[in-house]
C-alpha cells in the first residue's frame, strides 16, 4: 500500500523522481515558481505563454529537467478555473496526477498543494491519490519487473502537525475503501457468506472488537425467516454476521446494516443472462458495513457502532424459495413473495429489525445495491436516500457533499405503502413498477421501527457501470461508494461528543 506524508520543504531542495506542480486555467504564475531551475521555469513559462499547456481540468504537460535541480522531471497539471476548484475536483486531480505517476514507474513522487491550505484540501488530495493507484489485480500474473508507487509527498507551505494528521486519517478512510473494494470484487466462487463471516471474525480479533456469525439453523430457530427463506436454495448457506465497536462507553450505537448476497441470480425469478457476472458486486453493502467498522476501530473513533450484514447466495434449487410462498419474519409480520428477485430487502428486513430490538440504537443507516429502479430514476452516479428522519437524511447527504459522493432524497409518501398491502399477508415483496426504488424503501419501513432511519440505495454506485461519471480514484469494479460519507458521519458524531453530548437530529 503506498504511504502518503505532509511535508514542509523548498521544492529545490526536494530530492524526489517527479515533482507534480497544479497550474489553473488561464494563470501563468504559480506559487513556488522562483524555488525552480531557472532554464526549467523558462521552458514552463513559454509552455504556458505560447499556450501549449493551457491548465484545463486534467490536462497534463511533462517537463524533463536535463538533471538540473533535485527532481528529474516535473508535471504540470490541470486544475480547471480557480473559481470552480473544489475538494471534490483536487480529489480528482490528485487521483489524476498518481495514475500518470503510475505509467511512468517511479517508486516515489511528490506534489504540491494544489490551492490555498485547509484541511479539506490535505483530506481530498491523500484520498485521490490512495484511491486511484488501486487495482485488483490478485488472480493477473504477476510482472516481477512491474515497479509500484510506494511513497507520495505532499509538499505544503505550512509546517502545522495538524496536516499530518489529517493526510494520516484520510489514509485509514482511503485503506478502508479499498479493502471494500477487494471484498465487493472478489468472484463469487471464492466468496460465499461462510468466507465474509470469517473476514468479520478476523477483523474483530486485529482490531479488538466483538464478533458474531449466526448460521441456518440459529437463524431458523430465531425466527429470521427472510434470510433462511433467500439462503436456502443454495448449498452455501447463510450467515448473519455482526461486528461492534465500543469506543464510547455506554453511549446508544449507530446501527450499519449491510446487504450481502454474495451473488445473485435472482432465485426462482431468474434474472436475464446479460451482465449477470456482475451479480457478485451485490453483496457491497455488506462489504462497505464490514470495512467502515474497520476504519473506526483502526482511528479508534469515540463511538459507538454496531454493523450487521446478512450474506447469502441467492440460487435457484428445489429447494429455492417461491413466488407464492407467505414468510413469517423475524418481527412477526408476514411478507409474501411476489419475486424471488426481490430478496435484498427480505434478507435486511430480518437484519434491521433484530438489530433495532437487540441494540435500541441512537439511529439506523442500512447501505443496499436494492433496485435497478434507483438507477432508472437517478443515474448511475446518484444513490438514492429514503427515510424517516428529515434531520438525520439532511446529514447523510451534508455529508455526502463533503466526500464528493452524490446521494439525493426520494418521499416515502403514504401510497407507496399502498403499492405494497398483500391481500394473503401482511405486505408483500414488490409493488410494482412505478417508484421501485421507493416501494422497496417502503417494505424495509415496516421493520426500521420509529426511530432515526435511512436507507441508501447504492445500486448504480456501487461499482463502475455503463452511464457512470469517470472519476480518476474510481477503477472499473467495486467502487467502496458510501464509506467516506458515513465515515464522516461518524466522525461528526465524535466531534458533538466531544464537546456536549449534543445530536444534529432528533430522535
Amino acid at each position: 500500500m503506498v504511504q502518503v506524508r505532509v511535508e514542509k520543504a523548498k521544492i529545490d531542495q526536494k530530492q524526489t523522481s517527479l515533482l507534480v506542480i497544479g497550474v489553473f486555467e488561464g494563470e501563468q504564475d504559480f506559487s513556488q515558481s522562483k524555488e525552480l531551475d531557472p532554464s526549467v521555469l523558462t521552458y514552463i513559462k513559454e509552455a504556458l505563454e505560447n499556450k501549449d499547456f493551457r491548465g484545463t481540468f486534467g490536462s497534463s504537460l511533462m517537463v524533463y529537467t536535463l538533471g538540473k535541480g533535485p527532481m528529474k522531471k516535473v508535471m504540470l497539471l490541470g486544475l480547471g478555473k480557480r473559481e470552480k476548484f473544489t475538494d471534490e475536483m483536487a480529489r480528482i486531480c490528485a487521483g489524476k496526477a498518481a495514475l500518470r505517476a503510475k505509467e511512468l514507474g517511479p517508486k516515489e513522487f511528490s506534489i504540491l498543494q494544489f490551492s490555498n491550505l485547509d484541511e479539506g484540501l490535505v483530506e481530498a488530495m491523500t484520498e485521490g491519490i490512495v484511491l486511484a493507484l488501486y487495482s485488483f489485480d490478485r488472480y493477473k500474473a504477476q510482472d516481477k519487473d512491474t515497479v509500484r508507487i510506494e511513497e507520495v509527498t505532499i509538499l505544503i507551505n505550512s509546517d502545522s502537525p495538524r496536516f499530518s494528521m489529517i493526510a494520516e486519517r484520510a489514509k485509514h478512510v482511503a485503506d478502508a475503501v479499498n479493502f471494500a473494494r477487494d471484498l465487493g470484487n472478489l468472484p463469487p466462487n471464492d466468496c460465499p457468506p461462510a468466507h465474509l463471516a470469517s473476514i468479520a471474525l478476523s477483523l474483530a480479533a486485529d482490531y479488538g472488537m466483538k464478533a458474531r456469525v449466526v448460521d441456518r439453523y440459529e437463524l431458523e430457530n430465531m425466527g429470521m425467516g427472510g434470510i433462511v427463506a433467500v439462503g436456502k436454495g443454495s448449498n452455501n448457506p447463510p450467515k448473519l454476521i455482526i461486528l461492534e465497536y465500543s469506543g464510547a462507553g455506554d453511549a446508544k450505537p449507530y446501527l450499519l446494516v449491510g446487504k450481502a448476497v454474495t451473488f445473485d441470480t435472482g432465485g426462482i425469478s431468474l434474472k436475464p443472462g446479460d451482465k449477470m457476472d456482475e451479480m457478485k458486486f451485490d453483496k457491497c453493502g455488506g462489504c462497505n458495513v464490514l470495512a467502515i467498522l474497520r476504519a473506526v476501530a483502526s482511528m479508534k473513533l469515540a463511538v459507538n457502532v454496531v454493523g450487521i450484514v446478512p450474506s447469502v447466495e441467492n440460487m435457484p434449487s428445489s429447494t429455492s424459495y417461491r413466488p407464492g410462498d407467505i414468510v413469517r419474519m423475524y418481527n412477526g409480520k408476514t411478507v409474501e413473495v411476489l419475486n424471488t428477485d426481490a430478496e435484498g430487502r427480505m434478507i435486511l428486513a430480518d437484519a434491521l429489525s433484530y438489530g433495532i430490538a437487540t441494540y435500541g440504537p441512537k439511529a439506523v443507516i442500512d447501505m443496499a445495491t436494492l433496485t435497478g429502479a434507483a438507477i432508472i430514476a437517478l443515474g448511475a452516479n446518484v444513490a438514492a436516500l429514503v427515510g424517516n428522519n428529515k434531520q438525520l437524511t439532511d446529514r447523510v447527504r451534508r455529508m455526502a457533499e463533503k466526500a464528493g459522493e452524490r446521494v439525493w432524497d426520494l418521499p416515502l409518501y403514504d401510497e407507496f405503502h399502498e403499492q405494497i398491502k398483500s391481500t394473503h399477508a401482511d405486505i408483500k415483496n414488490i409493488g410494482g413498477r412505478p417508484g421501485g426504488a421507493i416501494t422497496a424503501a417502503a417494505f424495509l419501513s415496516n421493520f426500521a421501527g420509529p426511530g432515526p432511519w435511512v436507507h441508501m440505495d447504492i445500486a448504480g454506485t456501487a461499482w463502475t457501470q455503463d452511464g457512470t461519471y469517470e472519476r480518476s480514484y474510481n477503477p472499473k469494479g467495486a467502487t467502496g461508494f458510501g464509506i467516506r460519507t458515513l465515515l464522516k458521519l461518524l466522525g461528526e458524531e465524535e466531534s458533538c461528543s466531544s464537546r456536549d453530548g449534543a445530536c444534529p437530529f432528533s430522535q
